[in-house]
């Protein structure tokens, strides 16, 4: 059974080991073969060190288990912009994982989360443009495109992106809702949201 948990500090490495795979995996042709080839998972890591570390009411993270293997984690940023609110920054499922419903309940528990603390906020996603499956994903939970960018990428070159919006993040949270035939059984977690 797949249960959901805040992240923690301590889960810096489990989270930069999952992310770099997923870039590796998701992100070829999108960002340069010898990027993704090198040391992604350290520089990760030091990301996702700093992000926990000093992590305080503006930043959740959540990750996804299935037992005891970690199969996926997101990630939102609340006050990220004045106009469409909290930045949902990561939401990476492991290869093989994909399919069965964990991103939604990502999404799910992320949304709860912005609900409680940022309930007059938005919510919105950049999303690489060439990144079809994403894009199809956040679609399928209402998401509307309202501007892409060119920005500057982590490889060092640059990359076409979109912002996907959800003025209303109650539509969102219903839009992740599980079917009404499916029970779930909510998992120990230290906080309401992660249960959502």
């Amino acid at each position: 059974m797949i249960a959901l948990r805040q992240a923690e500090a301590s889960d810096a490495d489990v989270i930069a080991r999952l992310h770099a795979a997923s870039w590796r995996e998701h992100y070829r042709g999108m960002l340069a073969d010898a990027y993704l080839d090198g040391d992604l998972v350290a520089e990760r890591l030091a990301h996702w060190q700093a992000r926990l570390t000093e992590a305080g009411d503006g930043v959740f993270a959540v990750l996804a288990l299935d037992g005891e293997r970690s199969i996926g984690f997101a990630c939102a940023l609340a006050d990220s912009d004045k106009r469409w609110g909290v930045l949902l920054d990561n939401v990476h499922v492991a290869f093989g994982e994909q399919r069965r419903g964990v991103g939604k309940r990502l999404v799910r528990s992320v949304t709860a989360w912005a609900r409680e603390h940022h309930p007059e906020d938005g919510m919105y996603v950049w999303v690489i443009e060439a990144n079809a499956p994403a894009r199809a994903f956040y679609e399928r939970l209402e998401a509307t495109v309202v501007e892409c960018a060119v920005v500057a990428a982590p490889d060092g070159g640059s990359m076409a992106v979109c912002r996907y919006v959800w003025s209303d993040i109650d539509a969102l949270h219903r839009a992740t809702a599980p079917p009404p035939a499916q029970t779930e059984q909510a998992p120990p977690a230290k906080a309401s949201w992660c249960a959502q």
